[in-house]
This record gives C-alpha cells, structure tokens and sequence, in this order.
C-alpha cells in the first residue's frame, strides 16, 4: 500500500523492500543533481521517439515509470489530462517536483509493485527502466494490469548486442534503435496475451 509523505507536491512511497530496488534508488538518488546534464541529450532522443508515435492521441491518465527528473511528463504535457510519474529514487522526484505542474503527481514506487489500480492507464511510457532479463517479465505483467484496453505503450528496452527481442504481452506497432544498447517499442494493449516466465 502507498503512503504519502508530506512534500506538499504528490509525492507518495511504496515500501522499496528488494535489495535491487535499493541499489537503483541509492544509484539514481546520487546522479539526481546532475542527471539532465549528463543524460539530458540520450533521454530526449527516447523521449522524442515516444512523442512521435502518440501523434494525435490524448490520454486521460498517462503513468511515466521511471520518471527521472520529470523530463518526459513535462515535454508530453500536450497529450494528457492528468498524469503520474512513478520512480525508485526519492531525489529524481525533489528534481521532478520542480517541473510538476496542476495536471500530474509523483509517487516513490518500484515497478514492480506499481501503486495503481487494475486498468487504471490509458498511456504507459517507461523509458530505460528495463532490461531483457527475467525481471523485465514482471514489469511487463505490472504494465498489463495497470493499462485499460487499447492503452498506449511505450518501453525503452536495454539489450545486449545480438540479444533477440523479447516476447512481449502487447501488439507491436513501432520499434526504434535509439543506440547499439537500447530500443523503444511502441504498443497498443488491444491483445493481451499471457506472457511466458
């Protein structure tokens, strides 16, 4: 169950119990100050890619999982009504916070246990959040249950070199090469299908 922690700004927590979810969070609490100074250019090329298959399309609830300093909620601003940025590391949302405006809410969660309820989302976007091992599986499982049929999807994906592409529970519409490491797959939710552990 979430709880929320007074900062005046939406900031809820969900208990980070996994040793996993502690390193990321330390690891990220740490680069917070001067993410979008090393990263900035790398994120908006991801972010662009994103923005670019959601075209004309207006989301009523948007979650951003994994999102960092508040980058993306900000740039796709245009394509929602009300969004939720979700991330690991309590500094990236203080960043966040100071680009949070009326129509978004930032909750401390992993995702593996995302804070939202079953087909609660319209709009999921998870940029390099993920990689091809076994925990990409239950995030994948997370995002099905929190995306409403004929959800957008969109997941950044760090992969080795040569690594097939994995299977994933959502109708591919779109896959760009962002770097020799990492794709963004663009889906659409209209076939679920279970996915295989």
């Amino acid at each position: 169950m979430a709880r929320k922690i007074d900062y005046s700004g939406g900031i809820y927590q969900d208990d980070l119990n996994a040793d996993e979810d502690r390193r990321i969070a330390k690891w990220y609490n740490t680069l917070s100050a001067s993410y979008d100074e090393l990263y900035g250019q790398e994120q908006s090329a991801k972010h662009n890619a994103v923005l670019e298959f959601f075209e004309d399309k207006r989301f009523k609830v948007l979650i951003d999982i994994g999102c960092g300093s508040g980058t993306f909620l900000q740039h796709a601003e245009p394509f929602y009504d009300y969004a939720v940025g979700i991330d690991v590391s309590i500094n990236m949302l203080k960043a966040a916070k100071k680009k949070r405006t009326s129509k978004n809410d930032l909750i401390l969660a992993t995702s593996r246990m995302l804070p939202i309820r079953r087909k609660g989302a319209d709009g999921l976007v998870s940029i390099s959040t993920h990689a091809d091992h076994s925990s990409l599986m239950i995030g994948l499982e997370e995002l099905r249950r929190i995306s409403r049929e004929n959800a957008v999807l969109a997941i950044s994906l760090f992969q080795q070199e040569g690594a097939e592409t994995p299977h994933f529970p959502f109708a591919l519409r779109r896959a760009t090469r962002i770097s020799d490491r990492e794709s963004v797959y663009c889906f659409r939710s209209e076939r679920f299908e279970r996915t295989v552990s």
